[in-house]
């Protein structure tokens, strides 16, 4: 216990320092400046201190505001207006001089525009009038009865009857002409397998004429059915039962290649129509009338002619001339009394051999 005693007595207490003077403070202060410690007390005071400036700055920044929004109501306020002196009451004829006085100064001033404005309000009136007279003018030609069709002149028809002709023209008896329009009507036609051309034309009050040209048949196509063939060598039309049937009928020919190949199909075609047209030129038609062209591949073309069928080849060429030959003979052997049963003119080793068998 001594011992602790004495270790405890032996510790020595730090000496206090001396106070320094005033410049040897300046001096510590600029080196080294250690933070103050505030107790709770002195915190206190610096916050009620604190309260109370911002209460003394607050009040004059109320007082100017409440004069700034005092200003500004004063402001809003609606001001009274000085009133107008009363003004003596004029007379009527005061004010219509007054009245008259400034249209003609207006007017003079502004002379020239007042012209033009005059000019197109006119203008515009007189279109607007005219617009208005053609609506009425029209709504009443499509309404009334003297505008009414009442006669259809129809000419060029020889296998469509005139009843044919007016469905196809889409027209009819009693409708308005007004309502018929003379290029509809001709495209109308046009549809129609017999009908070449055509041309339609509306003569007031209530007239149509109608020119029709109808295609002309000259033979028959065989293929899976009867085609009429027109003298251009265009396939038309089936045929029908009122169609012509004493016709010449073309006849061998491959039905697949003449649909799918288009030279083969005008080879054939204008080939029958330049034959047909050599055998007519050759006097032959009404003598000895044709009922079939045949086509017999690599053999070339033979006929059938006359009401016995006689059988006459021609082979692939010279048609014309094998044509004015076989009419040579046919005239020898009139005078012979005696008639061919076949005639063949497709050697082609000599052309001028003609090889006939008789009865």
């Amino acid at each position: 216990m001594n011992r602790r005693r004495a270790a405890s007595s032996a510790r020595r207490k730090p000496a206090r320092k001396k106070p320094l003077s005033q410049g040897k403070r300046a001096a510590t202060s600029e080196v080294r400046k250690r933070p103050v410690r505030k107790n709770a007390a002195t915190k206190k005071s610096a916050a009620k201190k604190a309260v109370r400036r911002t209460a003394v700055e607050r009040k004059p920044r109320k007082k100017t505001a409440r004069k700034a929004e005092a200003s500004k109501r004063s402001q809003n306020r609606r001001r009274p207006t000085p009133k107008k002196p009363k003004e003596a009451k004029r007379s009527w004829r005061e004010r219509w001089e007054s009245a008259r006085q400034g249209v003609g100064g207006w007017a003079v001033r502004y002379r020239e525009g007042v012209r033009r404005g005059g000019r197109v309000l006119v203008a515009l009136a007189g279109l607007a009038a005219l617009a208005w007279v053609g609506q009425q003018t029209l709504l009443y030609a499509q309404s009334a009865d003297a505008f009414a069709i009442r006669e259809i002149d129809i000419e060029g028809n020889v296998q469509m009857e005139d009843i044919a002709v007016r469905r196809a023209a889409g027209l009819q008896l009693g409708s308005n002409i007004f309502e018929v329009s003379a290029e509809n009507a001709r495209n109308h036609l046009m549809q129609h397998p017999w009908v070449q051309d055509a041309k339609v034309v509306r003569r007031l009050p209530g007239r149509v004429r109608i020119e029709v040209v109808e295609r002309k048949p000259v033979a028959l196509v065989a293929l899976d059915q009867l085609y009429l063939v027109s003298e251009e060598g265009a396939v038309f039309k089936r045929l029908g039962v009122d169609d012509p049937a004493n016709l010449p009928v073309i006849t061998g020919i491959a039905s697949e290649q003449f649909y799918d190949d288009l030279d083969y199909r005008t080879e054939v075609l204008l080939g029958s129509m330049a034959l047909l047209h050599d055998y007519e030129g050759a006097g032959l038609a009404k003598r000895e009338p044709v009922s079939e062209i045949h086509f017999d591949g690599a053999n070339g073309i033979e006929l059938f002619v006359g009401a016995d069928g006689m059988n006459v080849r021609l082979g692939n060429a010279q048609h014309r001339q094998k044509l004015r030959r076989f009419r040579q003979v046919l005239d020898r052997l009139e005078r012979e009394k005696t008639r061919p049963s076949y005639v063949y003119l497709d050697n082609v080793r000599s052309p001028e051999r003609v090889t006939v068998r008789l009865p």
